[in-house]
């Protein structure tokens, strides 16, 4: 393996930026550059056990080449300050933090509690239809459904559910959340029997590192008449939101208007929380905060 081999038999030497440690394998000779750009094509396992083989080529995967592979996996160049930690493009190359949902079980197709909170769960319960009963297919053309037709469905009496979504868990370390402020876009479908009115409500809120609301969205819809046995959408973009942003919390739910037994309230479908990918820094913002009673 060339002058680095030393280190990995325990002969330390002090890291000399002028020698060529780290750049002869097989007797050959690679130019950093191009070191640079075959590490890029090595998995994320095989990069971590890279970076301890010698101080070269820590320096060079540290403070290139994981920055190169988030801009490759995004597709356009990743807005990271230079002294930004390395960690930062790691967790995005790892868990691919945007533009995908961040709401897990997003229909019901893993069962009604499967990371979702239950609040109330009135009349006969929430359910979950497969297909959707006494209304249309879910849309064919949005991707999120992956052509299943899976529903949440509510009862005669209010009933509701959260989700909360640790975004540093996510991937999202406090720099692209504080600095960055990517937007974040929040969508839901929802519908109702052709035989029978309902109401769907729903409520996003973006909570700090103290569990302070810095920003807020609420809506609420009584299906009838013309707007049954349809698939409607709501969707909402926070952006400009400020500085401390840790978790958001999804939360939805509904009943039937004349109380009947069974399952004939609201259905929704689709929750979604993406995060979009960052274009611009923010250094200073101002926070907003709306008041959602959600218990």
């Amino acid at each position: 393996m060339g002058q680095f081999q030393d280190n990995m038999t325990g002969n330390r030497e002090k890291f000399d930026e002028k020698s060529e440690n780290g750049l002869i394998l097989a007797d050959k000779y690679l130019p950093q550059e191009l070191l640079a750009e075959i590490f890029c094509y090595l998995d994320n396992k095989s990069l971590l056990n890279c970076q301890l083989v010698c101080v070269r080529w820590k320096i060079l995967i540290q403070s290139y080449v994981w920055r190169k592979k988030a801009n490759i996996l995004l597709g356009r160049l990743f807005l990271l300050d230079e002294d930004v930690h390395w960690h930062v493009s790691y967790l995005i190359c790892k868990k691919k933090p945007f533009e995908k949902n961040l709401v897990i079980n997003h229909s019901g197709e893993h069962g009604i509690q499967k990371y979702w909170k239950i609040l109330s769960q009135g009349g006969d319960r929430w359910a979950v239809e497969n297909p959707p009963l006494g209304v249309p297919p879910l849309p064919n053309d949005e991707p999120l459904f992956g052509g299943k037709q899976v529903c949440f469905s509510t009862s005669y009496h209010h009933c509701s559910k959260m989700q909360t979504i640790d975004l540093v868990d996510a991937g999202l370390m406090e720099y692209v959340l504080d600095t960055l402020q990517p937007s974040i876009v929040v969508s839901e479908w929802y519908s109702c029997r052709w035989d029978c009115p309902a109401v769907y409500e729903c409520a996003i809120k973006l909570f700090d590192k103290h569990n302070e609301v810095i920003d807020s969205f609420k809506f609420r819809d009584i299906i009838e008449g013309e707007k049954q046995n349809k698939w409607h959408k709501v969707s909402h973009e926070f952006s400009n939101y400020g500085p401390g942003l840790r978790k958001i919390l999804f939360y939805h739910g509904g009943s039937d208007r004349l109380f009947w037994a069974g399952h004939y309230g609201s259905k929704m479908a689709g929750a979604c929380v993406y995060m979009k990918i960052p274009t611009t820094k923010h250094s200073e913002s101002e926070e907003s905060t709306l008041d959602i009673d959600i218990d």
